[in-house]
């Protein structure tokens, strides 16, 4: 009986949308009923996923768009909040073997109702006994008390050199905030990113793989690590780094000024580039006095639909980059990208599969598309909206600022 009520469920949601300008859609409430059945309804989510039901709610209108995708988020979340209950009290990510406890405090006065900023403090040490790192997760739970929002710090999952920059690291920070988005009640354009030590090696590392995610990202007393951290991934994401003049440990002082300059290279490439920080403390080696940071991360806000970017995977970890994804990430891959008006221009080197992320943020839908790659037209037409694309787009980042409305799958000469 229960199997009959779905079925009749995905046939009444399957009908079409009749999109309107000035008043919701005649069967919006159909397309709600489809996306909360989804949902909801665990033993069955994945066998709706290629449904072609969801084929019946193409070609909405902008309008359509910008009023479901409140309700798919909402749909979701109520999901995920269930999904995610066990991670969230016990204070602990867990994925395979890895497991990565953390501690959440409410820094400053905060409005109840309001979103707030979400920090996240990586602490310092690495190859070491337990018991040390330990010590130094607790010391970073007090670093930083003029932090933004809610300042939460998560235990390194492993007692390694590497324990912020890791391959396994990037799916547990990812684990992390999406669970804190559908738990609490956080704005995702005010996430921060920052780490002292070994943490700032993380914050360097995962900042840059995943700019996409953060507002701002500070790291101190550590160094940008070489051929993993390219100069161009931070032209829409503000970074503040800081180093003592005597840390000299590991090359790390003479790689932050070589990183200026490369950073300034790129500032001069282009106009638009973020304005950076670096801050030198004299007569100080690994210990430096670095508050400043946290109250400079507060004075930005995500940019999360830059009209141009630089990809150059350095993780086959991360497979999203802003409104570009790439299922085939390997080494020595470039992907320049620009959007001037409804045409998007790329640069590619290494590449031949793209599928490209589009809403009416970045282009006219209602308009034909125009891609051009390496100086070739590879397609010119319509891209129209799909209730799916929002819905799996939103699914897979876990971020409603993060959910596009159509989907175009590109394949370059």
């Amino acid at each position: 009986m229960q199997a009959l009520r779905l079925l009749l469920l995905l046939a009444f949601a399957a009908t079409p949308l009749r999109a309107s300008d000035s008043q919701p859609s005649a069967n919006h409430v159909l397309a709600t009923s489809l996306v909360n059945l989804y949902f909801s309804a665990p033993l069955i989510h994945d066998q709706m996923r290629d449904s072609k039901s969801w084929d019946k709610h193409t070609g909405l209108q902008a309008s359509d768009t910008n009023r479901l995708l409140p309700k798919i988020w909402q749909s979701y979340r109520k999901s995920q909040r269930k999904a995610t209950r066990t991670a969230y009290y016990n204070r602990e990510i867990v994925i395979g073997d890895d497991r990565m406890p953390f501690t959440i405090k409410q820094l400053g006065a905060h409005s109840k109702g309001k979103p707030q900023a979400l920090t996240i403090s990586l602490h310092g040490g690495g190859d070491m006994p337990k018991a040390e790192n330990d010590k130094r997760w607790k010391a970073q739970q007090k670093r930083y008390p003029n932090a933004p929002g809610l300042y939460v710090c998560p235990r390194a999952p492993r007692d390694t050199w590497n324990q912020w920059h890791g391959y396994h690291v990037y799916p547990l920070i990812e684990e992390l905030i999406a669970t804190l988005l559908v738990q609490e009640n956080i704005d995702p354009n005010q996430i921060y990113l920052m780490g002292y030590s070994a943490g700032g090696y993380g914050a360097f590392n995962l900042g840059n793989a995943m700019p996409d995610r953060f507002a701002a990202v500070a790291a101190s007393a550590a160094a940008p690590s070489p051929n993993q951290t390219p100069a161009e991934h931070w032209n829409n994401l503000a970074l503040r780094f800081e180093i003592g003049e005597d840390d000299k440990a590991y090359n790390r002082v003479k790689l932050c000024r070589n990183y200026a300059q490369s950073l300034d290279g790129v500032r001069r490439q282009d106009k638009a580039a973020f304005a950076y920080a670096f801050v030198e403390h004299e007569n100080r080696g690994h210990q430096i006095s670095d508050q400043a940071c946290a109250s400079w991360l507060g004075k930005h806000t995500r940019i999360h639909r830059p009209e141009s970017l630089v990809w150059k995977p350095t993780t086959a970890r991360v497979r999203q980059f802003y409104w570009l994804a790439n299922e085939e990430v390997l080494p020595g891959q470039e992907i320049s990208a620009k959007i001037d008006g409804n045409q998007i221009d790329l640069k590619t080197s290494n590449v031949q599969n793209l599928t490209i992320r589009l809403d009416d943020a970045l282009v006219d839908l209602d308009q034909p598309v125009t891609i051009m790659a390496n100086d070739m037209m590879i397609f010119q037409g319509l891209v129209k909206r799909k209730l799916r694309s929002l819905v799996k787009t939103l699914e897979e980042r876990g971020d409603p600022q993060h959910a596009y409305c159509a989907e175009l799958a590109i394949y370059i000469p």
